[in-house]
């Protein structure tokens, strides 16, 4: 009965997904009728997704179910705890790296880089060490790109060597001095 109830919302939920999907795309019907076959095809679509996942896991607890029938009372309690101990690694694997995506969002932050779930992503890894590996070298290359993207806008044109003063062409400067000088 739980699983039903569970299926059903599975169901419900996918069919919101579609009919939001329809609003955002924009889609626009010249009748009811339209609509209402255009959903009932993504409703039948989301309900035959939905049955075959559930057909897989029946099947799946199934075949366990018949293994665990044919084997031993010691060979059973061997193959529960060999399932225990993967979910429990399982589970840890998981913690670990929910505590390796936390620091690095925070070695992130140091570097003076967003510490954004997305970048997080990208630099993460199993590793605490090449993690932080990979931060360095993101704060590296981001680094270099900054200064290479400044120093081509900062770069300015070289004034023209013409060997005069102002607009005066063809003179010095001395004979300009000379001319203007008002002491003489």
């Amino acid at each position: 009965m739980e699983n039903d109830a569970t299926q059903s919302e599975a169901v419900e939920g996918q069919v919101d997904d579609n009919a939001e999907e329809v609003k955002q795309d924009g889609i626009n019907f010249e009748s009811q009728s339209e609509l209402d076959s255009f959903m009932d095809k993504r409703v039948s679509k989301a309900i035959e997704t939905a049955r075959g996942k559930w057909e897989e896991e029946a099947k799946a607890r199934e075949d366990k179910a018949k293994q665990l029938a044919k084997m031993t009372e010691a060979e059973r309690t061997k193959a529960e705890q060999a399932e225990r101990e993967k979910t429990l690694t399982e589970r840890e694997k998981s913690l670990q790296m929910r505590e390796y995506s936390i620091q690095a969002k925070s070695t992130l932050a140091e570097a003076g880089l967003p510490n954004t779930d997305e970048l997080t992503d990208l630099v993460l890894s199993e590793d605490v060490e090449k993690t932080n590996n990979n931060i360095n070298y993101l704060k590296a290359v981001i680094a270099d790109a900054v200064k290479s993207k400044v120093d081509e806008l900062s770069k300015q044109s070289t004034p023209k060597d013409t060997g005069s003063f102002g607009s005066v062409t063809g003179r010095s400067f001395m004979e300009l001095a000379e001319k203007n000088r008002v002491i003489k």
